[in-house]
């Protein structure tokens, strides 16, 4: 069997790549949930536990799986942008929550559009 470039690294170094953030991530959802709720409250804790912790919870998942899923369904998995840029943006900034909400909206709408436009059968007239 011919050696892949892309396939995942054995040995010891494919283990801790592997486990790395699965170690990484969870704890940094938790503290990123718990600034959330000192700087928004308890609604945006809310929001940020789920966003934050559904990617900890991915991390668990064979990254082979994921890879599949994603190239199978890419408009689904663009819209997982839009927790992760409003939360981002409610954390990060003191922007209002509705500012975050139609900035990660409009980040949303244009990376589906960049999928869609990559992912359309190109036609070539001769």
């Amino acid at each position: 069997m011919a050696d892949r470039e892309d396939a995942a690294p054995r040995g010891a170094a494919g283990r801790s790549l592997r486990w790395l953030p699965r170690v990484i991530l969870p704890p940094v959802a938790v503290l990123i949930t718990i600034g959330m709720y000192d700087r928004r409250g308890v609604v945006m804790a809310i929001v940020a536990a789920i966003t934050y912790g559904t990617l900890a919870a991915l991390s668990w998942l064979p990254a082979e799986r994921l890879t599949r899923w994603s190239r199978e369904h890419p408009m689904i998995d663009g819209l997982f942008f839009a927790p992760l840029l409003f939360a981002g943006l409610a954390y990060l900034t003191s922007l209002s929550l509705l500012i975050c909400l139609v900035i990660a909206a409009i980040g949303t709408v244009l990376l589906l559009g960049v999928i869609w436009w990559r992912r359309r059968p190109v036609t070539r007239s001769e």
